[in-house]
């Protein structure tokens, strides 16, 4: 309880610790790893995490970190961080497979597919999904008797798998569907010049 109680009389510190963590911490490492290829991805990934934890902590914890209705000061300037830091890896991962296969169309289709994924689907869905699969959590019950869960790990766990969903949707998405489309419009193109 020693953690619950320093979090509650220093609002922000679990705001500060992710932004230490997984902000300045992570890219730090990659950067000095020289592994651009990871911190693209990782990047946009921010913003999932973000949500999860403002959504599963709610309402003691990253009350701060990435809220929804920006009421606060630190809030504002947390969310609009993070959305810099993934909007940045997004244009990185866009415009770095533009230049390496030379086409304009691919790296667009590539940047509108992690921007839907990113924004609308993670700000949107992730916080119903969790709030969904809470309740039906809580209204499991074994011989009549409700299941008690400490804290909120539940929510984060939904939270979690709900991002690896994620993830693993615009990877087979731009792995497999985006690249399947693209050489079928270039067939498609080809035989019309014929």
């Amino acid at each position: 309880m020693g953690f619950v109680n320093l979090c509650l009389k220093f609002p922000n510190l679990d705001t500060m610790i992710f932004f230490l963590v997984f902000v300045l911490g992570v890219p730090y490492y990659l950067i000095s790893n020289n592994d651009y290829e990871t911190l693209k991805f990782y990047l946009p990934t921010l913003v999932m995490v973000a949500v999860t934890l403002t959504e599963a902590g709610a309402p003691n914890f990253f009350r701060n970190l990435y809220p929804l209705d920006n009421k606060t000061l630190s809030g504002f300037i947390s969310r609009n961080l993070i959305n810099l830091l993934a909007m940045g890896g997004l244009l990185l991962q866009a415009l770095v497979l533009t230049h390496a296969t030379g086409n304009v169309l691919l790296g667009l289709v590539t940047g509108l597919i992690t921007i839907a994924i990113t924004f609308p689907v993670a700000q949107e869905i992730l916080p119903v999904f969790i709030r969904e699969g809470d309740k039906w959590f809580r209204s499991l019950q074994i011989g009549g008797k409700p299941l008690h869960y400490p804290g909120n790990w539940h929510k984060y766990f939904l939270g979690l798998v709900f991002v690896v969903f994620l993830v693993l949707l615009e990877y087979l998405l731009l792995t497999v569907a985006v690249p399947s489309l693209m050489s079928a419009g270039r067939r498609s193109s080809n035989n019309n010049l014929i």
